[in-house]
C-alpha cells in the first residue's frame, strides 16, 4: 500500500517508522479508513512484543502513518538468510509471539495477517508484530472494512476459515502462528519435515546435553504446532494463555527424602513398575542390539538424506539441484528401501529432471523407478506418477483413458483433473480440458498450481485478460516465486504490452534465475526489435536448459534477423537434430511438428516443411500448424496465402498483436 521510512521525531527525540500511503490511493476513502483503522486498533495494545503506533497524519496529500522504528530485520528476511532456525531459538520466537497476542487479543482484536514479513526481530533478539492494516476489532459495532466472504490475509498463513471466507478469531491467529513456526523449524510449510528434523538433530549433535535441550524443544514445538493447525478450530487453543501454557519449560521438581523412604517411594510406585517392565523387555533381545542399533544409524542416515533432499526441491528447482537431490535420494533408499517419503520424492526428481532437461534417459530411469516403487505407492499415487510419466512422454490417450474411467480420483484428487486437462489439452480436446482445469481449481481453490496450469490454457486460446487474471492470483498465493509473474509476463507480451511483460518478466528473474525468465526476456527484446539484446537472454537461457530446442529456435531467428546467417543456419540444424532425437523415443507433439516445419522451412527445404505439416489431420490443426503454414507462404511470397494462415492461427488463439509485432510478417500485413 505504500512506502516505510526512518524519521526522526524531533518533538520526542527519538526514531520513528512513518508508513506514507501511495499517493494514488489517497482517494479511496477506504484505503485512508484502513490507515486510520490500523492506528486505532494498534493503540488499544501497550505491550514490549508489540509495534506502537502514535500517529495518523498528512503531508501535501500523502496519507503518513507514524509507528516505532524497530532496530533489526522482518523474520522474513532472517529466513530468506538462513533458511531455518534451531528449535530453542523458535519456542523463543514463539514465547514471545504467544505473549504479543494474549495482548492483541485481550484488547479484543484479531491481527488476520500473522507471517514472517510482520514479525520483526529487533538486534536483542526481541520479537514485535506488527501491521495491523488487515486487523479486525472483535467488538459489537467497531467499523469493519471486509464484506462478508472477502479473503483477508496472506493464503499459504490463512487459517481454514480465513480462506473460506468466513469470520477470522483469536484461533485463526495461532493457526497462522503454526505456519509460522513451521516454516522457521524446516523451512517449508510440510508437517511431514518435522520427523526428518528430529532425525538430523539425532545425528548432528556431538553435544549430549545440547542435543537433548533441542530434542526436548522440538517436541514442545511439535504438540503446539499440531494443534495450532487443527483443521478445526474448536480444537486449537481456546486463548493464549493454553498456547503459552504448553509453551513453557517444564519444571524441574526436588524432592528430598531419606533413601530408605526413598526407596520404598520408588519400589510403590506404578511409574518405577512400569520402567523396570519396559527395562526387562528392552533386555530380552540384547542378543540383536548391534544389529538394532546399526539399523536404527541406516535409518537415521536415510532420513538425514532425505531431508537433503527434500530441501533442494521445489518447482523452481534447476537441474543441479535436482541432480544433487537425486543422490542423497538414491543413497538414502539405498540404506532404508522402505522409505516411501524418499521413493516419492525420487519420482518428483526424475520427472523433474526431464523437464527441465528433456533428456529421455530421466524418464527411462523414472518408468523403473515407478516400477520398483509399486509395493510401497497407494495405488492412487501409483496412477498419478504413470499418469505424469505418460504426459511427459507424449502417451496423451494413456492418460485420458486411466484417468477418465477413475472417476473417484478425480473427484478427490486436484492433481489428477490437471494431468486430465493437459493430456485432452494435447489431444485438441479443448473445451473438455478447461472443464478439468476448472475442476481443479474448484477442488482446491487456494492451489498455485492449479490456476496457473488453467491460465495457461487459456492464454493459449487467446483469452488474455482471463488468463491474466489467474496469474494474478498466483502472485498472491505465492508472493515470493517467480511463477506468477511469469505468467502474467506472459499475458501482457501477448496483449502487446512489452514494457509490462519486461517488468514481470524482470522480477521472476529476481525472484529465482530461471531458464524461463531469461528466455521470456529475449522474446520481449526480439518483438521490439532489439535483437542484440536479445541473444545473451536466450544464450543464458541455454546455459541452464541446453536441449531445449525452443530457445535454440529462438536465438537463431535473433541471429537470423542480424544477418549472422551461418549462426543462425547451425542453431536451426541443432533443432531439428534435437527434434530427431526426441522423436526416436516418442511422438512429437503438434507443437514440436510445426515447430520442426518452420525450421525446415528456415533451412530452405520448403519441400519438407510442407510434407510435415500436410501429415497432420485437419481435425488436429491448431495455431501452431496455422502460424506454421503462415511462415511457409510468406517465405515462398504467397502474402494472401499467409494472411489467411495468420486469421486462422488468430482465431484459434494465436496473440494478433503478436503477429503485428512479428518481423517475419511485415509484408504481409
Amino acid at each position: 500500500m505504500g512506502t516505510v521510512y526512518r524519521a526522526f521525531d524531533r518533538d520526542l527525540n527519538r526514531t520513528v517508522a512513518v508508513k506514507v500511503l501511495r499517493s494514488e490511493l489517497v482517494p479511496d476513502l477506504r484505503n485512508l479508513l484502513r490507515l486510520k483503522r490500523e492506528l486505532i486498533l494498534a493503540s488499544r495494545v501497550s505491550h514490549e512484543n508489540v509495534v506502537r503506533v502514535h500517529d495518523l497524519g498528512e503531508l501535501e496529500g500523502q496519507a503518513l502513518l507514524v509507528m516505532d522504528w524497530v532496530d533489526g530485520e522482518s523474520l522474513g528476511h532472517l529466513l530468506n538468510r538462513v533458511y531455518k532456525l534451531p528449535p530453542s531459538q523458535v519456542v523463543d520466537f514463539a514465547r514471545q509471539i504467544g505473549q504479543a497476542l494474549r495482548a492483541i487479543h485481550t484488547a479484543n482484536i484479531v491481527h488476520r495477517d500473522l507471517k514472517p514479513g510482520n514479525l520483526l526481530i529487533r538486534k536483542d533478539g526481541a520479537v514485535l508484530v506488527s501491521d495491523f492494516g488487515l486487523a479486525r476489532s472483535a467488538l459489537p459495532g467497531d467499523i469493519t472494512l471486509t464484506t462478508p466472504g472477502e479473503l483477508n490475509g496472506t493464503p499459504c498463513y490463512m487459517a481454514p476459515e480465513q480462506l473460506a471466507g468466513l469470520p477470522a478469531d483469536a484461533r485463526s491467529d495461532f493457526y497462522s502462528l503454526g505456519i509460522v513456526l513451521l516454516r522457521m523449524l524446516t523451512g517449508i510449510t510440510i508437517l511431514e519435515a518435522l520427523t526428518p528434523l528430529r532425525l538430523k538433530l539425532l545425528a548432528d549433535h556431538t553435544d549430549m546435553n545440547r542435543r537433548a535441550d533441542e530434542l526436548v524443544d522440538l517436541a514442545v514445538l511439535e504438540k503446539v504446532i499440531r494443534r495450532c493447525l487443527h483443521p478445526d478450530r474448536t480444537e486449537r487453543y481456546p486463548d493464549a494463555d493454553a498456547l503459552l501454557d504448553d509453551l513453557k519449560p517444564a519444571p524441574l521438581v526436588v524432592v528430598r527424602l531419606s533413601w530408605r523412604r526413598r526407596l520404598r517411594s520408588v519400589i510403590g510406585s506404578r511409574l518405577w513398575r512400569i520402567g523396570l517392565a519396559t527395562v526387562i523387555l528392552a533386555l530380552v533381545p540384547l542378543g540383536y542390539g548391534v544389529l538394532s542399533r546399526h539399523h536404527a544409524a541406516q535409518v537415521a542416515k536415510s532420513a538425514q538424506l532425505y531431508a537433503d533432499a527434500i530441501a533442494l526441491i521445489n518447482p523452481q528447482s534447476a537441474e543441479p539441484e535436482l541432480r544433487a537431490a537425486l543422490q542423497d535420494l538414491d543413497q538414502s533408499l539405498a540404506d532404508n528401501p522402505k522409505n516411501l517419503s524418499a521413493a516419492r520424492s525420487r519420482l518428483d526428481a526424475l520427472i523433474g529432471l526431464y523437464e527441465r532437461t528433456s533428456d529421455v534417459q530421466w524418464l527411462g530411469r523414472a518408468r523403473a523407478a515407478l516400477a520398483s516403487a509399486t509395493t510401497l505407492l497407494p495405488i492412487q499415487e501409483h496412477t498419478l506418477f504413470q499418469a505424469r510419466i505418460d504426459l511427459d512422454a507424449g502417451l496423451f490417450q494413456n492418460v485420458i483413458r486411466t484417468l477418465e474411467s477413475d472417476s473417484a480420483l478425480r473427484a478427490t484428487s486436484e492433481h489428477a483433473n490437471r494431468l486430465l486437462g493437459r493430456a485432452l489439452e494435447a489431444s485438441n480436446r479443448t473445451e473438455a480440458a478447461f472443464e478439468c482445469y476448472r475442476a481443479a481449481v474448484r477442488l482446491s481453490p487456494e492451489s498455485w498450481r492449479a490456476r496457473n496450469e488453467l491460465g495457461y490454457a487459456l492464454l493459449g486460446h487467446g483469452r488474455l485478460e482471463d488468463a491474466r487474471k489467474e496469474f494474478l492470483r498466483v502472485t498472491e498465493l505465492r508472493p515470493d516465486s517467480p511463477v506468477g509473474h511469469l505468467g502474467v509476463g506472459a499475458a501482457l507480451l501477448d496483449l502487446g504490452s512489452l514494457s509490462g511483460a519486461r517488468e514481470h518478466f524482470e522480477i521472476a528473474l529476481e525472484r529465482m534465475p530461471s531458464p524461463e525468465a531469461y528466455y521470456n526476456l529475449g522474446v520481449t527484446d526480439y518483438y521490439a526489435r532489439q535483437y542484440a539484446t536479445a541473444i545473451p537472454f536466450f544464450e543464458a537461457a541455454l546455459r541452464m536448459q541446453p536441449d531445449s530446442d525452443l530457445y535454440v529456435a529462438a536465438l537463431g531467428d535473433s541471429l537470423r534477423h542480424l544477418h549472422r546467417i551461418e549462426g543462425a543456419r547451425a542453431a536451426y540444424s541443432r533443432v531439428l537434430a534435437l527434434l530427431e532425437q526426441r522423436k526416436r523415443v516418442r511422438p512429437l507433439s503438434i507443437e514440436e511438428e510445426s515447430r520442426r516445419a518452420v525450421t525446415f522451412a528456415r533451412l530452405g527445404d520448403r519441400e519438407t516443411a510442407r510434407s510435415i505439416l500436410d501429415a497432420i489431420p485437419l481435425d488436429s490443426v491448431t495455431q501452431d500448424v496455422a502460424f506454421a503454414r503462415a511462415v511457409l507462404a510468406a517465405l515462398e511470397g504467397q502474402r494472401a496465402a499467409s494472411r489467411r494462415h495468420l486469421t486462422e492461427a488468430v482465431q484459434n488463439g494465436y496473440p494478433a498483436r503478436l503477429v503485428e509485432l512479428d518481423p517475419d510478417f511485415d509484408n504481409v500485413h
